[in-house]
Protein backbone atom coordinates (compact mmCIF):
# COMPACT_ATOMS: atom_id res chain seq x y z
CA UNK A 1 0.00 0.00 0.00
CA UNK A 2 2.75 2.48 0.92
CA UNK A 3 4.44 1.84 -2.41
CA UNK A 4 1.21 2.73 -4.24
CA UNK A 5 0.82 5.86 -2.17
CA UNK A 6 4.41 6.76 -2.97
CA UNK A 7 3.76 6.48 -6.71
CA UNK A 8 0.63 8.61 -6.40
CA UNK A 9 2.47 11.32 -4.46
CA UNK A 10 5.22 11.50 -7.07
CA UNK A 11 2.66 11.62 -9.86
CA UNK A 12 0.83 14.53 -8.27
CA UNK A 13 3.99 16.47 -7.57
CA UNK A 14 5.27 16.05 -11.11
CA UNK A 15 2.17 17.85 -12.34
CA UNK A 16 2.61 20.78 -9.97
CA UNK A 17 3.12 24.24 -11.41
CA UNK A 18 4.60 26.71 -9.01
CA UNK A 19 7.12 29.49 -9.12
CA UNK A 20 8.86 31.68 -11.68
CA UNK A 21 8.58 31.18 -15.43
CA UNK A 22 10.79 28.12 -15.61
CA UNK A 23 8.39 26.26 -13.33
CA UNK A 24 5.12 27.67 -14.64
CA UNK A 25 5.34 26.68 -18.28
CA UNK A 26 2.44 24.71 -19.70
CA UNK A 27 3.74 21.18 -19.31
CA UNK A 28 2.44 18.08 -20.96
CA UNK A 29 -0.22 16.73 -18.61
CA UNK A 30 -0.12 13.24 -20.12
CA UNK A 31 -1.42 10.62 -17.73
CA UNK A 32 1.35 9.43 -15.45
CA UNK A 33 2.19 5.73 -15.69
CA UNK A 34 5.11 4.66 -13.49
CA UNK A 35 8.01 3.34 -15.52
CA UNK A 36 6.83 4.71 -18.88
CA UNK A 37 6.07 8.40 -18.39
CA UNK A 38 9.61 9.79 -18.38
CA UNK A 39 10.71 9.46 -21.97
CA UNK A 40 11.27 13.04 -23.22
CA UNK A 41 13.31 16.08 -22.26
CA UNK A 42 10.12 17.87 -21.22
CA UNK A 43 9.21 15.00 -18.93
CA UNK A 44 12.64 15.16 -17.30
CA UNK A 45 12.15 18.90 -16.84
CA UNK A 46 8.84 18.20 -15.10
CA UNK A 47 10.60 15.91 -12.63
CA UNK A 48 13.22 18.59 -11.96
CA UNK A 49 10.68 21.37 -11.60
CA UNK A 50 8.61 19.24 -9.23
CA UNK A 51 11.70 19.21 -7.00
CA UNK A 52 11.84 23.02 -7.16
CA UNK A 53 8.11 23.16 -6.43
CA UNK A 54 8.70 21.62 -3.01
CA UNK A 55 10.27 24.92 -1.91
CA UNK A 56 7.05 26.90 -2.12
CA UNK A 57 4.26 24.43 -1.50
CA UNK A 58 1.78 25.04 1.28
CA UNK A 59 2.34 21.58 2.74
CA UNK A 60 6.09 21.18 2.30
CA UNK A 61 7.68 24.52 1.53
CA UNK A 62 8.60 27.93 2.84
CA UNK A 63 5.10 29.40 2.75
CA UNK A 64 3.99 27.91 6.06
CA UNK A 65 5.46 25.64 8.79
CA UNK A 66 8.90 25.25 7.21
CA UNK A 67 9.12 29.01 6.64
CA UNK A 68 7.74 30.01 10.03
CA UNK A 69 10.24 27.81 11.84
CA UNK A 70 13.05 29.28 9.73
CA UNK A 71 12.26 32.76 11.06
CA UNK A 72 10.99 32.29 14.64
CA UNK A 73 13.48 29.77 16.05
CA UNK A 74 15.83 32.21 17.74
CA UNK A 75 15.53 35.47 19.66
CA UNK A 76 14.60 37.87 16.86
CA UNK A 77 10.82 37.51 17.27
CA UNK A 78 8.64 37.37 20.39
CA UNK A 79 5.02 36.33 20.67
CA UNK A 80 2.31 38.99 20.86
CA UNK A 81 -1.09 38.50 22.52
CA UNK A 82 -2.44 37.33 19.18
CA UNK A 83 -0.14 34.29 19.19
CA UNK A 84 -2.38 32.66 21.78
CA UNK A 85 -4.68 31.75 18.91
CA UNK A 86 -1.78 30.55 16.80
CA UNK A 87 -0.83 27.51 18.82
CA UNK A 88 1.65 26.00 19.21
CA UNK A 89 3.84 28.67 17.59
CA UNK A 90 3.94 30.87 20.69
CA UNK A 91 5.43 28.08 22.83
CA UNK A 92 7.77 27.04 20.00
CA UNK A 93 9.10 30.59 19.71
CA UNK A 94 9.77 30.46 23.46
CA UNK A 95 11.63 27.14 23.06
CA UNK A 96 8.91 25.17 24.80
CA UNK A 97 9.21 22.55 22.09
CA UNK A 98 7.53 19.16 22.41
CA UNK A 99 7.74 16.09 20.20
CA UNK A 100 3.94 16.00 19.79
CA UNK A 101 3.57 19.55 18.47
CA UNK A 102 2.14 19.56 14.96
CA UNK A 103 4.66 21.90 13.30
CA UNK A 104 7.61 19.86 14.54
CA UNK A 105 6.23 16.78 12.79
CA UNK A 106 5.16 18.81 9.78
CA UNK A 107 8.63 20.24 9.17
CA UNK A 108 10.25 16.81 9.60
CA UNK A 109 7.77 15.23 7.17
CA UNK A 110 8.09 18.14 4.76
CA UNK A 111 11.82 17.73 4.34
CA UNK A 112 11.57 13.97 3.89
CA UNK A 113 8.69 14.41 1.46
CA UNK A 114 10.78 16.86 -0.52
CA UNK A 115 13.71 14.44 -0.51
CA UNK A 116 11.37 11.80 -1.96
CA UNK A 117 10.55 14.09 -4.88
CA UNK A 118 14.24 14.87 -5.40
CA UNK A 119 15.14 11.18 -5.35
CA UNK A 120 12.46 10.50 -7.93
CA UNK A 121 13.94 13.17 -10.20
CA UNK A 122 17.48 11.84 -9.71
CA UNK A 123 16.19 8.40 -10.69
CA UNK A 124 14.16 9.31 -13.77
CA UNK A 125 16.11 12.14 -15.44
CA UNK A 126 18.90 9.89 -16.83
CA UNK A 127 16.30 7.29 -17.81
CA UNK A 128 14.32 9.89 -19.72
CA UNK A 129 17.40 10.89 -21.68
CA UNK A 130 18.07 7.28 -22.67
CA UNK A 131 14.43 6.68 -23.62
CA UNK A 132 14.10 9.92 -25.58
CA UNK A 133 16.79 9.17 -28.18
CA UNK A 134 16.73 12.92 -28.80
CA UNK A 135 19.90 14.66 -30.08
CA UNK A 136 18.68 17.84 -28.36
CA UNK A 137 18.65 16.05 -25.00
CA UNK A 138 22.31 15.56 -24.21
CA UNK A 139 24.43 14.26 -21.34
CA UNK A 140 25.27 17.89 -20.61
CA UNK A 141 21.55 18.59 -20.18
CA UNK A 142 21.25 15.64 -17.80
CA UNK A 143 24.22 16.89 -15.79
CA UNK A 144 22.73 20.37 -15.44
CA UNK A 145 19.41 18.93 -14.30
CA UNK A 146 21.01 16.52 -11.84
CA UNK A 147 23.24 19.25 -10.44
CA UNK A 148 20.19 21.31 -9.54
CA UNK A 149 18.19 18.52 -7.97
CA UNK A 150 21.17 17.13 -6.04
CA UNK A 151 21.59 20.56 -4.48
CA UNK A 152 17.95 20.62 -3.45
CA UNK A 153 18.27 17.19 -1.85
CA UNK A 154 21.46 18.25 -0.05
CA UNK A 155 19.73 21.43 1.11
CA UNK A 156 16.89 19.44 2.67
CA UNK A 157 19.29 17.04 4.37
CA UNK A 158 21.35 20.00 5.57
CA UNK A 159 18.26 21.47 7.21
CA UNK A 160 17.31 18.17 8.83
CA UNK A 161 20.80 17.98 10.33
CA UNK A 162 20.65 21.60 11.50
CA UNK A 163 17.32 21.12 13.27
CA UNK A 164 17.64 17.57 14.61
CA UNK A 165 21.37 16.91 14.70
CA UNK A 166 23.68 14.95 12.42
CA UNK A 167 22.88 11.69 14.22
CA UNK A 168 19.11 11.80 13.65
CA UNK A 169 19.06 11.88 9.84
CA UNK A 170 17.75 8.93 7.84
CA UNK A 171 19.59 8.87 4.51
CA UNK A 172 17.65 7.73 1.46
CA UNK A 173 19.45 7.87 -1.87
CA UNK A 174 16.58 6.43 -3.93
CA UNK A 175 12.78 6.31 -3.68
CA UNK A 176 11.72 3.59 -1.20
CA UNK A 177 10.83 0.32 -2.90
CA UNK A 178 9.48 -1.54 0.12
CA UNK A 179 7.76 -0.86 3.41
CA UNK A 180 10.96 -1.70 5.30
CA UNK A 181 12.63 1.36 3.81
CA UNK A 182 10.12 3.61 5.59
CA UNK A 183 11.56 2.59 8.98
CA UNK A 184 15.29 2.85 8.38
CA UNK A 185 17.69 3.73 11.18
CA UNK A 186 19.36 7.14 11.19
CA UNK A 187 22.90 7.29 9.84
CA UNK A 188 25.91 7.91 12.08
CA UNK A 189 26.65 11.62 12.41
CA UNK A 190 29.85 11.50 10.33
CA UNK A 191 28.03 9.59 7.57
CA UNK A 192 25.36 12.31 7.37
CA UNK A 193 27.97 15.03 6.97
CA UNK A 194 29.89 12.97 4.42
CA UNK A 195 26.71 12.30 2.41
CA UNK A 196 25.75 15.98 2.18
CA UNK A 197 29.35 16.91 1.39
CA UNK A 198 29.52 14.29 -1.38
CA UNK A 199 26.34 15.56 -3.07
CA UNK A 200 27.51 19.17 -2.96
CA UNK A 201 30.99 18.39 -4.29
CA UNK A 202 29.44 16.46 -7.15
CA UNK A 203 27.13 19.42 -7.81
CA UNK A 204 30.08 21.76 -8.18
CA UNK A 205 31.23 19.68 -11.14
CA UNK A 206 27.79 19.16 -12.66
CA UNK A 207 26.93 22.88 -12.48
CA UNK A 208 30.21 24.16 -13.91
CA UNK A 209 28.14 26.00 -16.55
CA UNK A 210 25.32 26.97 -14.21
CA UNK A 211 26.48 30.32 -12.85
CA UNK A 212 24.49 33.34 -11.72
CA UNK A 213 25.93 35.22 -14.70
CA UNK A 214 25.77 32.45 -17.31
CA UNK A 215 24.00 33.79 -20.40
CA UNK A 216 20.66 32.07 -20.87
CA UNK A 217 20.67 30.35 -17.46
CA UNK A 218 17.29 31.14 -15.96
CA UNK A 219 17.15 33.36 -12.90
CA UNK A 220 16.14 31.51 -9.79
CA UNK A 221 17.71 28.21 -10.69
CA UNK A 222 20.31 26.65 -8.44
CA UNK A 223 23.79 27.89 -9.33
CA UNK A 224 27.31 26.66 -8.73
CA UNK A 225 27.68 29.59 -6.34
CA UNK A 226 24.70 28.44 -4.28
CA UNK A 227 26.20 24.94 -4.05
CA UNK A 228 29.51 26.38 -2.90
CA UNK A 229 27.88 28.61 -0.29
CA UNK A 230 25.95 25.68 1.19
CA UNK A 231 29.05 23.49 1.25
CA UNK A 232 30.84 26.26 3.14
CA UNK A 233 27.97 26.43 5.63
CA UNK A 234 28.12 22.66 6.11
CA UNK A 235 31.77 22.98 7.11
CA UNK A 236 31.30 26.22 9.04
CA UNK A 237 28.62 24.96 11.38
CA UNK A 238 30.85 22.01 12.29
CA UNK A 239 33.92 24.08 13.09
CA UNK A 240 35.85 23.19 9.93
CA UNK A 241 36.99 26.77 9.37
CA UNK A 242 39.76 26.12 6.86
CA UNK A 243 37.46 24.10 4.61
CA UNK A 244 34.61 26.59 4.99
CA UNK A 245 36.87 29.54 4.18
CA UNK A 246 38.13 27.83 1.03
CA UNK A 247 34.56 27.42 -0.24
CA UNK A 248 33.31 30.86 0.74
CA UNK A 249 36.31 32.56 -0.85
CA UNK A 250 35.37 31.16 -4.27
CA UNK A 251 32.28 33.42 -4.42
CA UNK A 252 33.58 36.55 -2.66
CA UNK A 253 33.92 39.77 -4.66
CA UNK A 254 37.46 40.75 -5.62
CA UNK A 255 39.13 37.54 -4.50
CA UNK A 256 36.76 34.86 -5.80
CA UNK A 257 36.92 32.48 -8.71
CA UNK A 258 34.83 33.59 -11.70
CA UNK A 259 34.19 29.91 -12.44
CA UNK A 260 31.78 29.95 -9.49
CA UNK A 261 29.88 33.09 -10.47
CA UNK A 262 30.14 36.79 -9.76
CA UNK A 263 28.43 38.31 -6.73
CA UNK A 264 28.42 41.86 -5.38
CA UNK A 265 26.67 43.64 -2.52
CA UNK A 266 23.68 45.70 -3.57
CA UNK A 267 24.17 49.40 -3.02
CA UNK A 268 20.83 49.64 -1.22
CA UNK A 269 20.50 47.25 1.74
CA UNK A 270 16.72 47.10 1.36
CA UNK A 271 17.01 45.71 -2.17
CA UNK A 272 17.55 42.33 -0.54
CA UNK A 273 13.95 42.27 0.70
CA UNK A 274 11.61 43.81 -1.87
CA UNK A 275 9.55 42.06 -4.52
CA UNK A 276 10.89 44.28 -7.33
CA UNK A 277 14.57 43.54 -6.61
CA UNK A 278 14.55 39.74 -6.44
CA UNK A 279 17.44 37.62 -7.76
CA UNK A 280 19.82 40.56 -7.61
CA UNK A 281 23.63 40.57 -7.58
CA UNK A 282 23.74 39.75 -3.86
CA UNK A 283 21.27 36.86 -4.06
CA UNK A 284 22.77 33.37 -3.88
CA UNK A 285 19.71 31.21 -3.23
CA UNK A 286 16.09 32.23 -2.78
CA UNK A 287 12.68 30.60 -2.89
CA UNK A 288 10.97 31.69 -6.10
CA UNK A 289 7.40 32.86 -5.58
CA UNK A 290 5.20 33.25 -8.62
CA UNK A 291 4.84 36.86 -9.85
CA UNK A 292 1.15 37.38 -9.25
CA UNK A 293 0.94 40.32 -11.64
CA UNK A 294 1.64 37.91 -14.51
CA UNK A 295 -0.52 35.08 -13.20
CA UNK A 296 -4.11 34.30 -14.07
CA UNK A 297 -4.85 33.31 -10.49
CA UNK A 298 -3.32 32.31 -7.23
CA UNK A 299 -3.44 29.54 -4.69
CA UNK A 300 -1.63 28.14 -1.70
CA UNK A 301 1.39 27.21 -3.79
CA UNK A 302 1.76 30.68 -5.28
CA UNK A 303 1.72 33.11 -2.38
CA UNK A 304 3.80 33.57 0.72
CA UNK A 305 1.80 33.29 3.95
CA UNK A 306 4.63 34.16 6.32
CA UNK A 307 5.16 37.85 6.66
CA UNK A 308 1.75 38.93 7.92
CA UNK A 309 2.79 37.21 11.15
CA UNK A 310 5.48 39.76 12.07
CA UNK A 311 5.54 42.75 9.73
CA UNK A 312 2.76 45.30 10.23
CA UNK A 313 0.49 45.35 13.26
CA UNK A 314 -3.31 45.63 13.23
CA UNK A 315 -3.27 49.38 13.77
CA UNK A 316 -1.11 49.81 10.69
CA UNK A 317 -3.16 47.40 8.58
CA UNK A 318 -6.11 45.73 10.22
CA UNK A 319 -5.93 42.61 8.06
CA UNK A 320 -2.54 41.61 9.54
CA UNK A 321 -2.28 38.56 11.78
CA UNK A 322 0.68 39.97 13.76
CA UNK A 323 1.53 37.01 15.98
CA UNK A 324 5.13 38.09 16.63
CA UNK A 325 6.90 41.38 17.24
CA UNK A 326 10.21 42.81 18.44
CA UNK A 327 10.53 44.21 21.98
CA UNK A 328 12.19 47.61 22.18
CA UNK A 329 15.21 46.21 24.03
CA UNK A 330 16.31 44.43 20.85
CA UNK A 331 17.21 47.77 19.30
CA UNK A 332 19.89 48.28 21.98
CA UNK A 333 22.48 46.35 19.95
CA UNK A 334 22.28 48.81 17.06
CA UNK A 335 24.65 51.78 16.89
CA UNK A 336 23.39 55.35 16.80
CA UNK A 337 24.72 58.89 16.82
CA UNK A 338 23.42 62.41 17.38
CA UNK A 339 22.96 64.92 14.58
CA UNK A 340 21.46 68.40 14.58
CA UNK A 341 18.52 68.16 12.17
CA UNK A 342 16.34 71.24 11.70
CA UNK A 343 18.16 72.86 14.59
CA UNK A 344 17.29 70.00 16.97
CA UNK A 345 19.77 67.42 18.36
CA UNK A 346 18.43 64.14 16.95
CA UNK A 347 19.24 60.46 17.46
CA UNK A 348 20.01 58.73 14.17
CA UNK A 349 20.40 54.96 14.04
CA UNK A 350 22.55 52.68 11.93
CA UNK A 351 20.75 53.11 8.61
CA UNK A 352 19.94 49.39 8.54
CA UNK A 353 17.49 50.00 11.37
CA UNK A 354 15.18 51.94 9.05
CA UNK A 355 15.13 49.08 6.54
CA UNK A 356 14.74 46.38 9.19
CA UNK A 357 12.03 47.67 11.55
CA UNK A 358 8.66 49.35 11.62
CA UNK A 359 7.98 51.68 14.55
CA UNK A 360 11.45 53.19 14.93
CA UNK A 361 11.35 56.90 15.89
CA UNK A 362 11.10 58.86 12.65
CA UNK A 363 11.16 55.58 10.74
CA UNK A 364 9.29 54.28 7.72
CA UNK A 365 5.79 55.43 6.81
CA UNK A 366 3.08 53.03 5.74
CA UNK A 367 0.22 53.90 3.39
CA UNK A 368 -2.82 51.76 4.12
CA UNK A 369 -5.51 50.39 1.80
CA UNK A 370 -7.49 53.63 2.15
CA UNK A 371 -4.55 55.72 0.96
CA UNK A 372 -3.81 57.07 4.44
CA UNK A 373 -0.10 57.56 5.08
CA UNK A 374 0.85 56.71 8.66
CA UNK A 375 4.10 57.73 10.30
CA UNK A 376 5.71 55.53 12.96
CA UNK A 377 3.53 57.04 15.70
CA UNK A 378 0.26 56.65 13.78
CA UNK A 379 1.16 53.01 13.19
CA UNK A 380 0.67 52.52 16.93
CA UNK A 381 3.84 50.70 17.90
CA UNK A 382 4.40 52.71 21.08
CA UNK A 383 1.06 51.50 22.43
CA UNK A 384 1.75 47.79 21.94
CA UNK A 385 3.16 45.47 24.62
CA UNK A 386 5.47 42.46 24.32
CA UNK A 387 7.23 40.59 27.19
CA UNK A 388 5.36 42.93 29.54
CA UNK A 389 7.09 46.00 28.14
CA UNK A 390 5.33 48.76 26.24
CA UNK A 391 6.74 49.90 22.93
CA UNK A 392 7.56 47.34 20.26
CA UNK A 393 8.66 47.09 16.63
CA UNK A 394 7.60 45.12 13.58
CA UNK A 395 9.81 43.75 10.81
CA UNK A 396 9.97 45.90 7.68
CA UNK A 397 12.15 43.41 5.78
CA UNK A 398 9.91 41.76 3.17
CA UNK A 399 7.00 44.11 3.96
CA UNK A 400 5.19 46.41 1.54
CA UNK A 401 5.43 50.14 2.19
CA UNK A 402 2.03 50.72 0.64
CA UNK A 403 -1.04 48.52 0.41
CA UNK A 404 -1.27 49.57 -3.23
CA UNK A 405 2.06 47.82 -3.91
CA UNK A 406 0.40 44.43 -3.46
CA UNK A 407 0.13 42.41 -6.69
CA UNK A 408 -2.97 43.12 -8.75
CA UNK A 409 -5.90 41.05 -7.58
CA UNK A 410 -4.04 39.59 -4.61
CA UNK A 411 -5.44 39.93 -1.13
CA UNK A 412 -2.87 42.25 0.50
CA UNK A 413 -2.56 39.90 3.47
CA UNK A 414 -0.29 37.70 1.36
CA UNK A 415 2.83 38.27 -0.66
CA UNK A 416 4.64 36.98 -3.73
CA UNK A 417 7.99 38.25 -2.42
CA UNK A 418 10.77 35.68 -2.77
CA UNK A 419 12.29 34.33 0.45
CA UNK A 420 16.04 34.94 0.39
CA UNK A 421 17.76 31.99 2.07
CA UNK A 422 21.41 32.74 1.25
CA UNK A 423 22.87 36.10 0.26
CA UNK A 424 26.38 37.46 -0.13
CA UNK A 425 26.25 39.59 3.03
CA UNK A 426 25.77 36.40 5.05
CA UNK A 427 28.66 34.66 3.32
CA UNK A 428 31.01 37.63 3.73
CA UNK A 429 30.38 37.68 7.47
CA UNK A 430 30.80 33.91 7.72
CA UNK A 431 34.11 34.22 5.90
CA UNK A 432 35.12 36.93 8.38
CA UNK A 433 34.28 34.51 11.18
CA UNK A 434 36.46 31.87 9.55
CA UNK A 435 39.33 34.34 9.40
CA UNK A 436 38.80 35.24 13.06
CA UNK A 437 39.10 31.58 14.00
CA UNK A 438 42.06 30.88 11.71
CA UNK A 439 44.13 34.00 12.50
CA UNK A 440 42.50 36.38 14.97
CA UNK A 441 45.63 38.54 15.20
CA UNK A 442 45.30 39.73 11.60
CA UNK A 443 43.43 43.02 11.93
CA UNK A 444 44.65 44.62 8.71
CA UNK A 445 41.81 46.51 6.97
CA UNK A 446 43.60 46.11 3.62
CA UNK A 447 44.09 42.33 3.75
CA UNK A 448 41.28 40.12 2.35
CA UNK A 449 42.58 37.39 4.66
CA UNK A 450 41.57 39.55 7.61
CA UNK A 451 38.09 39.51 9.15
CA UNK A 452 38.27 43.30 9.42
CA UNK A 453 38.43 43.68 5.63
CA UNK A 454 35.02 42.01 5.14
CA UNK A 455 33.42 43.63 8.15
CA UNK A 456 34.34 47.04 6.77
CA UNK A 457 32.74 46.24 3.40
CA UNK A 458 29.49 45.33 5.13
CA UNK A 459 29.59 48.39 7.38
CA UNK A 460 30.47 50.70 4.51
CA UNK A 461 27.40 49.50 2.58
CA UNK A 462 25.32 50.12 5.71
CA UNK A 463 26.33 53.81 5.54
CA UNK A 464 25.01 54.21 1.99
CA UNK A 465 22.16 56.62 1.42
CA UNK A 466 18.95 54.63 0.90
CA UNK A 467 16.23 55.85 -1.43
CA UNK A 468 13.37 53.96 0.25
CA UNK A 469 11.30 56.89 1.49
CA UNK A 470 12.20 60.61 1.47
CA UNK A 471 11.21 61.01 5.15
CA UNK A 472 13.86 58.57 6.37
CA UNK A 473 17.11 59.89 7.79
CA UNK A 474 18.85 57.22 5.73
CA UNK A 475 17.42 58.75 2.53
CA UNK A 476 18.93 62.24 2.85
CA UNK A 477 20.82 63.01 -0.34
CA UNK A 478 24.54 63.16 0.25
CA UNK A 479 24.31 62.37 3.98
CA UNK A 480 26.01 59.04 4.59
CA UNK A 481 25.70 57.17 7.83
CA UNK A 482 28.27 57.62 10.58
CA UNK A 483 29.12 54.02 11.45
CA UNK A 484 32.84 53.93 12.26
CA UNK A 485 35.18 51.36 10.77
CA UNK A 486 35.18 47.88 12.25
CA UNK A 487 38.54 48.40 13.92
CA UNK A 488 37.42 51.74 15.42
CA UNK A 489 34.25 50.18 16.84
CA UNK A 490 36.23 47.26 18.23
CA UNK A 491 38.56 49.67 20.02
CA UNK A 492 35.72 51.89 21.24
CA UNK A 493 33.76 48.99 22.75
CA UNK A 494 36.75 47.00 23.95
CA UNK A 495 35.42 44.01 22.03
CA UNK A 496 37.22 40.93 20.87
CA UNK A 497 37.12 40.19 17.17
CA UNK A 498 34.44 37.55 17.71
CA UNK A 499 32.29 39.99 19.71
CA UNK A 500 32.55 42.40 16.79
CA UNK A 501 31.49 39.67 14.34
CA UNK A 502 28.58 38.60 16.54
CA UNK A 503 27.39 42.21 16.65
CA UNK A 504 27.62 42.59 12.89
CA UNK A 505 25.74 39.37 12.16
CA UNK A 506 23.01 40.49 14.55
CA UNK A 507 22.44 43.91 12.98
CA UNK A 508 22.93 42.82 9.36
CA UNK A 509 20.83 39.66 9.43
CA UNK A 510 18.06 40.45 11.91
CA UNK A 511 15.01 38.27 11.16
CA UNK A 512 16.51 36.51 8.16
CA UNK A 513 16.82 33.10 9.82
CA UNK A 514 20.55 33.42 10.51
CA UNK A 515 20.11 33.56 14.26
CA UNK A 516 19.31 29.90 14.88
CA UNK A 517 22.50 28.85 13.09
CA UNK A 518 24.60 31.42 14.90
CA UNK A 519 23.37 30.62 18.42
CA UNK A 520 23.95 26.92 17.80
CA UNK A 521 27.40 27.37 16.24
CA UNK A 522 28.50 29.77 18.99
CA UNK A 523 27.14 27.40 21.67
CA UNK A 524 25.45 30.19 23.58
CA UNK A 525 24.54 29.36 27.16
CA UNK A 526 21.40 29.56 29.27
CA UNK A 527 21.87 33.23 30.21
CA UNK A 528 22.35 34.52 26.65
CA UNK A 529 18.79 34.65 25.28
CA UNK A 530 16.49 36.92 27.28
CA UNK A 531 12.73 36.67 27.82
CA UNK A 532 12.42 33.25 26.23
CA UNK A 533 11.35 31.23 29.29
CA UNK A 534 12.28 27.77 28.02
CA UNK A 535 15.69 28.66 26.60
CA UNK A 536 18.25 26.39 28.29
CA UNK A 537 21.21 27.16 26.08
CA UNK A 538 22.13 26.23 22.53
CA UNK A 539 20.83 22.71 23.10
CA UNK A 540 17.32 24.21 22.95
CA UNK A 541 17.82 24.62 19.21
CA UNK A 542 18.00 20.84 18.66
CA UNK A 543 14.45 19.67 18.02
CA UNK A 544 13.01 16.42 19.38
CA UNK A 545 12.21 13.69 16.88
CA UNK A 546 8.45 14.00 16.24
CA UNK A 547 6.37 11.63 18.33
CA UNK A 548 4.60 10.36 15.21
CA UNK A 549 7.96 9.32 13.76
CA UNK A 550 9.08 7.69 17.00
CA UNK A 551 5.81 5.76 17.13
CA UNK A 552 6.18 4.29 13.65
CA UNK A 553 9.95 3.88 13.46
CA UNK A 554 11.43 1.71 16.24
CA UNK A 555 14.91 3.06 15.44
CA UNK A 556 14.09 6.32 17.24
Amino acid sequence: MKTKILALIIACLVMVSCTEEFITKDFDKTRYVPGTFYNTKDHAAQALNAAYATLNQWANGYVWDVGILHFVLGDDLYETGYAAGFTPWGPISNFDIQSNQGPIGNVWNSYYGNILVCNNAIDVIPKAQKEANDPNFTEADVNMMLGQVLFLRAFYYWNLAQYWGDDKVVIRRTPPQSEDEFVMAPAPADSTVAFIESDLKKDQTLLASGLNNTAGYEKGRVTRGAVTALLGKLYMNRGMYDKAAAEFKKILPGVGDAAYGTYTLTQNFRDNFTRTTENNTESIFEVQMNNMNSSAGWGNNDVNWLFQNWTLNRTSWDIMWWNFAVPHIKLDEYEYWTETIGGVPTTVYDYRVYSTFWGVPNGAHFTDQHGVEKDYLAQGWDDETVIGQKGVFGIRKYALDKASEAPTGLDPLWSDNNVRLIRLGDIMLLYAECMANINSSNLSPADPNSAIYWLNLIRDRANNVANDQPNLYSARTGIRGQLPTAQALMAEKGWTLMQLIEHERYVEGYCEGWRKEDLLRWKKGSDYVKFKPSWKGYQSLILPVPQTEADRNPNF
